[in-house]
């Protein structure tokens, strides 16, 4: 756990160094599903805990406006949806990436954008602990942890497909998730598919 956290560390410290180090571990695809899986099933607990645990204050007139709230009282199809999503965007990025002259490989960003998603759980974890004991600042630190999310996310894109400056990392995470945005619209065109209002 110790390793865990100073790796947690270091990655807020200096993400690029760390990227280089998760993918010189050269971790094989069975591992790295497996985490994928792994953090995945915890983020989606994570993320229904407060649905569940306030769940007395969410009147029917909260859940008709935001209708995800139904989706987070559902924990099996909200780990579907962050990894399959997260799947899709490793594969989004590295195609997308390799076109625009990037060099990484499909395990690199895996790996990567895996340990992303455990960090994300550990900070998910916190604002679940501030919003039970001082609810005042558990937003702000949630609009904290987004935005260094993004940050290392730029990194860590950046390092698996070996790009020369954030920038371009950035760029690249524009055009998937324009891609993907428009994938889903056509989708749902098609099947007539809402998710439940969503």
């Amino acid at each position: 756990m110790s390793a865990v956290s100073d790796l947690a560390v270091d990655t807020l410290r200096d993400p690029k160094q760390v990227a280089a180090q998760i993918i010189g571990w050269q971790l094989d695809r069975a591992t790295l599903y497996t985490a994928l899986f792994a953090v995945a099933a915890v983020n989606a607990v994570l993320a229904s805990a407060p649905v569940v645990l306030f769940d007395g204050q969410v009147d029917a007139a909260a859940r008709a406006a935001m209708p995800i709230l139904g989706l987070l009282e559902r924990p099996i199809a909200l780990f579907a949806i962050i990894a399959g999503g997260l799947l899709v965007m490793v594969h989004g990025l590295v195609w997308a990436g390799r076109a625009l002259g990037g060099q990484g490989e499909f395990t690199d960003m895996l790996a990567l954008l895996t340990w992303l998603q455990a960090l994300r759980a550990a900070a998910q974890l916190l604002v679940l602990v501030l919003s039970m004991v001082v609810p005042a600042i558990a937003g702000l630190v949630a609009l904290g942890v987004a935005i260094v999310a993004f940050w290392l996310l730029l990194h860590f894109i950046s390092a698996a497909l070996r790009f020369d400056s954030l920038f371009r990392a950035f760029g690249l995470l524009l055009v998937v998730l324009a891609g993907l945005f428009i994938g889903l619209m056509m989708l749902v065109t098609l099947t007539g598919v809402t998710a439940g209002g969503l």
